[in-house]
């Protein structure tokens, strides 16, 4: 099975996917966080660096980009093409109001005919690298997934991650895997299925469910447990020694990236997940003034061997 990192904007960076590769591993590719683009194909410093050769090095890693203009698209490409990765994704997933407003991420599966005008403008030209896409089952309810999929399987893509939620369930509504079911069933290629998966026995139910299941984008759930894709194959838990070791070696890289202070808030905001069911924790975490408190906090207070 082939595993995904899902992107995630302010956490999944070149310093976490280095490090998660080197201290944890089982993650075949890296999705890196959408290039907003602009008809200049300017990017922002935080994506010039996120997109760098030299970040990624070691691992394989998944640009994305997110706009609805099939020229920018298009001309993104050869610039993915030129840094040296082997494909590009493209953004139908994002819900939030700010992007969907303006037509783009999810927001342009209100617009079939509009999705499908922009798609054939991008697939009649000759892409120098395979394009992927990621995409909601909705946007208001699951019953618009049927003509979702029915539009996405006329085009060539490398693959589809078919988040199981509609974009006004944002990421906290029910999820239906019925979806990826009928993607399977009805031949979409390649398809990658995203939503909820915490825990190797939510893995193991999704192929009990759908056992042509080939590959899997996991977000929160690697937040919440690093090792949670090593499980996934059947390797061990992480110990309290590599936790301390990997939000150590992360807060050490965003506080030379960065500085100290950004960096403790970064760690904060990746322990959520872990601390997420466990009020107690959540209050030392909050409380935490350095690191050392808020791997306590991640680690229930177990103290250090």
């Amino acid at each position: 099975m082939t595993i995904y990192f899902a992107p995630m904007e302010g956490i999944t960076d070149g310093i976490l996917r280095r490090v998660h590769h080197q201290l944890l591993g089982g993650i075949d590719i890296y999705g890196l966080p959408f290039h907003k683009l602009t008809h200049t194909l300017s990017l922002t410093t935080r994506e010039k660096r996120d997109v760098a050769p030299e970040e990624n090095r070691g691992l394989t890693a998944l640009p994305q980009a997110l706009t609805r203009n099939p020229e920018q698209l298009i001309a993104w490409l050869q610039h993915v093409s030129a840094w040296g990765y082997a494909c590009a994704d493209l953004n139908l997933g994002c819900p939030s109001p700010t992007v969907t407003k303006r037509g783009r991420g999810s927001g342009l599966l209100r617009e079939l005919p509009a999705l499908r005008g922009f798609l054939d403008r991008v697939f009649a030209a000759p892409l120098p690298v395979p394009l992927s896409v990621k995409t909601r089952i909705g946007y208001e309810r699951p019953e618009e997934w049927p003509d979702i999929l029915a539009l996405l399987s006329a085009y060539p893509f490398a693959h589809v991650t078919v988040h199981v939620r509609t974009t006004r369930e944002q990421y906290s509504g029910g999820i239906h895997p019925e979806a990826f079911d009928l993607a399977l069933r009805q031949g979409l290629p390649h398809p990658v299925y995203n939503g909820d998966l915490r825990t190797p026995e939510d893995v193991r139910a999704l192929l009990a469910r759908c056992p042509g299941t080939e590959a899997v984008m996991i977000g929160r759930g690697l937040l919440a447990d690093p090792a949670l894709a090593r499980r996934i194959r059947g390797g061990p838990a992480a110990s309290d020694e590599e936790l301390r070791t990997w939000y150590t070696a992360l807060y050490e890289g965003w506080a030379a990236r960065f500085q100290p202070t950004i960096a403790l808030g970064r760690i904060k905001k990746l322990m959520e997940w872990p601390c997420e069911n466990n009020i107690p924790q959540k209050r030392l975490l909050r409380r935490a003034g350095d690191i050392e408190g808020c791997i306590a906090a991640a680690l229930g207070g177990r103290p250090s061997k």
